[in-house]
């Protein structure tokens, strides 16, 4: 049975031009957490195990980056994404990244969690993307 590489997934934003991506530059590794809540069915007169009832799902992208600048279209508008708190939509494609290739699609919130300055290494820049909305393609579940 193959398996699927890690490799043959990319993130991609949306530019200031609505329908047209692009790939922001020195990607590392990306991830997906699909977390769910649940909320306690307790009450005063239940003791032993709380049991629970799941709730809603929390969905939150993890982008490595090492950026590759200059990067108008992507590490950039990022960045102006993060500090205007603004909604963005971002794709995850697959190998080979074209519009055909579509498995994650989502209007999001960007935030550059931080920079590692460190010495003798690369600037690294890793982000975390939240929904603004329903996501409109889910097929990585």
């Amino acid at each position: 049975m193959a398996k699927k590489l890690g490799s043959d997934y990319r993130l991609f934003v949306q530019s200031s031009t609505a329908g047209t991506f692009n790939q922001p530059a020195g990607q590392g590794n990306l991830s997906i957490d699909r977390g769910k809540a649940f909320s306690s069915n307790a009450t005063k007169d239940q003791e032993g195990v709380d049991t629970q009832s799941p709730g809603l799902r929390t969905i939150t992208i993890k982008q490595d980056l090492t950026p590759d600048l200059p990067d108008a279209n992507g590490y950039t508008r990022m960045e102006t994404l993060d500090k205007s708190n603004a909604a963005e939509v971002y794709q995850i494609r697959k190998k080979p990244f074209a519009t055909g290739d579509i498995v994650f699609e989502c209007s999001m919130y960007t935030s550059i969690d931080s920079t590692g300055l460190d010495q003798g290494t690369s600037v690294k820049s890793p982000l975390t993307l939240q929904p603004a909305s329903q996501p409109t393609v889910d097929a990585l579940s």
